[in-house]
């Protein structure tokens, strides 16, 4: 197969912009500095010792992002994995007299698919509570170990579908308490003027993730014989391999500021912690006024409400649980747009209007969704949170109705320009999601919510995520089967709906603290 250098090439143009952009934005006089990061009378010091792009945390976060790189790894794989001969005759429970070959009913493929969501959304519940009592990097730690656990057992599982099935569910846990761990504890470490970019670093490893595991597909599927039991072991041994590189990535990043002044109240490993991530002696006095902030603001909040309730996330204020409704139906809406509708079934998607191959069309897709994720990290801090998600809504919308349409009023009159039209506005989605809802989201529910709620709201937020992933991927074989690419218009719909809501209900919260989100939504505010 021969290497897309163009798209490689293109990709490295996308990433010199985001480092020259990144740049401009720690230099710029014109970003709001706010006050608990860039305290008062130190601005222009902190300003000066940042000429130079502050090489040192992006590549502290963007190591410690790779976590995102697991699930995208499973998405990028499963699809494809579920599809080949070597896997369905391994556990298929039913037998094909005329080839004497296993397979799977849709049924169990389905839930085989699905089931990883589900302990997704448990593991981001339950779990998160690790990085809320004993600290991010505990945490995440712990979310690793059980992910390895889980990859341990798929590749060395007897040959009952059951095993298999067990294993997504424990590898799944380990994922979901990631995925409100890493945007968590970036948000809270990273320099506040990127922030949002840094986040973003999040979606960007996810993306990789899927391209890399379709590509993986491609090879294992191309190389070794169809019926070789290695062409499946290869893709779920290998997120053994991934999960080792997080826990040495997650290593060399300090504990969250926050956490360490708030929770555990170290203040000299919390000045640490902030003059590293912010190219600081430890001894400056903004590392110290900054630290300091936080600590007052965290003693203002206990006097103000006093004793932490075990439902503050829902009835504390200022708003908590309309931010956390808000939250929820951001992350319920990223997966409503319908993107995972084609990266988990591309390879049957496409094989409906008649691609020979359709392996080589979900690295198309991937290929895609990876390098429009740079553009992502670019727009988030250029365009805000906002008008990312309204901006992405308009045009995953058009693009959705369009697909849908053609699949089911053109494709069968002409199936070639059908084809054609549907893959490249497919394409253009892609795209769209890539660059807004796919990371921005991710970035919304990390700044929405204050400290002392911030781990159960994204836990929350999260899990709604991985539900919806789960009805989608359970759902897709057999609503598709009956009405076909009708089900783009239910996406398209949810789509409409995600426009109003972030058009009314959400607020910018770009280059904001704490403080000043809990402003934007004390009643005056309204």
């Amino acid at each position: 197969m021969s290497v897309d250098t163009e798209s490689f090439a293109t990709g490295d143009k996308v990433f010199d912009v985001f480092v020259k952009e990144a740049a401009s934005l720690t230099t710029s006089s014109d970003i709001p500095l706010p006050t608990d990061q860039l305290p008062a009378g130190h601005t222009a010091k902190l300003l000066s010792k940042r000429k130079r792009l502050p090489l040192r945390p992006i590549l502290l976060c963007l190591a410690t992002s790779f976590a995102g790189f697991i699930f995208g790894w499973d998405v990028g794989t499963i699809g494809g994995i579920t599809s080949m001969a070597s896997f369905q005759n391994f556990f298929g429970t039913r037998l094909d007299t005329a080839t004497n070959t296993h397979y799977f009913p849709k049924i169990l493929v389905g839930l085989i698919v699905s089931i990883f969501n589900i302990s997704c959304a448990i593991g981001g519940l339950f779990l998160v509570k690790i990085a809320d009592i004993n600290g991010r990097k505990p945490g995440i730690y712990a979310a690793i170990t059980i992910y390895s656990l889980g990859t341990l057992i798929g590749w060395t599982c007897g040959s009952s579908w059951w095993y298999f099935f067990f294993a997504r569910f424990i590898a799944g846990l380990g994922v979901g308490a990631t995925a409100a761990m890493i945007p968590m504890f970036i948000s809270e470490s990273a320099p506040i003027n990127i922030r949002g970019a840094m986040v973003v670093l999040y979606q960007l490893m996810i993306t990789l993730g899927i391209l890399i595991g379709n590509v993986v597909n491609y090879g294992c599927k191309s190389t070794l014989n169809e019926f070789d039991n290695a062409t499946w072991k290869i893709p779920v041994g290998l997120g053994n391999i991934w999960a080792a590189i997080v826990a040495v990535g997650v290593h060399f990043m300090p504990e969250s500021p926050v956490f360490l002044t708030q929770r555990m109240g170290n203040i000299l490993r919390a000045k640490e912690s902030f003059a590293r991530m912010n190219n600081l002696g430890i001894d400056d006095p903004i590392v110290d006024s900054h630290i300091r902030k936080l600590m007052e603001y965290d003693d203002t909040r206990k006097s103000t409400n006093g004793r932490e309730s075990r439902f503050e996330f829902i009835f504390g204020q200022p708003r908590l649980g309309f931010r956390l409704f808000v939250g929820v139906l951001v992350m319920a809406f990223q997966q409503l747009s319908g993107a995972n509708y084609f990266f988990y079934y591309g390879t049957t998607l496409f094989n409906s209007v008649g691609m020979e191959d359709p392996y080589v069309t979900s690295i198309l897709l991937s290929t895609v969704n990876f390098i429009s994720t740079f553009f992502g990290i670019y727009l988030v801090e250029k365009l805000g949170r906002r008008a990312c998600l309204i901006l992405g809504s308009i045009g995953m919308f058009t693009c959705m109705t369009v697909y849908a349409s053609v699949g089911s009023f053109l494709l069968d009159k002409v199936p070639q320009t059908g084809g054609a039209i549907m893959i490249a506005f497919t394409c253009v989605y892609i795209m769209f999601f890539a660059c807004t809802s796919g990371p921005v989201s991710f970035v919304v529910i990390s700044e929405l919510f204050p400290t002392r709620t911030k781990a159960i709201s994204m836990a929350i937020c999260t899990s709604v995520n991985w539900i919806c992933n789960f009805f989608i991927s359970l759902c897709t074989p057999f609503v598709t089967e009956k009405i076909g690419f009708k089900f783009g218009f239910v996406f398209s719909g949810c789509l409409f709906i995600s426009f109003w809501v972030f058009t009314f209900l959400l607020k910018e919260t770009k280059n904001k603290t704490s403080e000043e989100v809990d402003i934007l939504y004390t009643p005056a505010n309204k």
